[in-house]
């Protein structure tokens, strides 16, 4: 019984391992492959290799909420929209660094140095992020317009 119960035990353990290992893959796949391409093309890319990760790992809800998702984006993606949406989050996030050095201002003030690092972490984390914005975006400024993809 202790034998079954430890060879049970080292299979679920192996399995895990290679779970963990193919989990910590699955970005570096969808990425690869796309990372060469722009706009729409890039984000058909992208949801396009999620679909066949979530077919080889048999989750059909997935697939099909991802098919759905693929059939939005080819229908309805232009780079002019996804500069807009670019745009915008880029204003949301701007917006949200004004609000925390506010809340650092008060925390140097009268808070912890806990509460100072917390909002100067998440200044540095907003700037980086509206750099990757304006990156994409910049590489999005490089394609001629487009209609939906179809």
């Amino acid at each position: 019984m202790n034998k079954n119960i430890s060879k049970l035990f080292l299979v679920l353990t192996v399995a895990s391992v290679v779970l963990v290992l193919f989990a910590a893959s699955v970005p570096a796949i969808t990425s690869s492959d796309c990372e060469d391409l722009i706009g729409c093309k890039k984000k058909i890319c992208e949801i396009e290799k999620q679909i066949e990760i979530s077919q080889k790992t048999g989750n059909k809800q997935k697939t099909d909420g991802l098919r759905k998702a693929l059939n939005n984006v080819k229908e309805n993606c232009t780079d002019k929209g996804l500069k807009d949406d670019l745009v915008e989050e880029i204003k949301v996030v701007k917006e949200e660094i004004v609000e925390y050095e506010s809340d650092l201002r008060e925390a140097k003030e009268y808070g912890t140095k806990e509460k100072v690092l917390k909002y100067q972490n998440k200044i540095r984390e907003e700037k980086s992020k509206i750099k990757s914005l304006e990156n994409e975006l910049s590489k999005l400024d490089q394609v001629k317009p487009t209609s939906p993809v179809n």
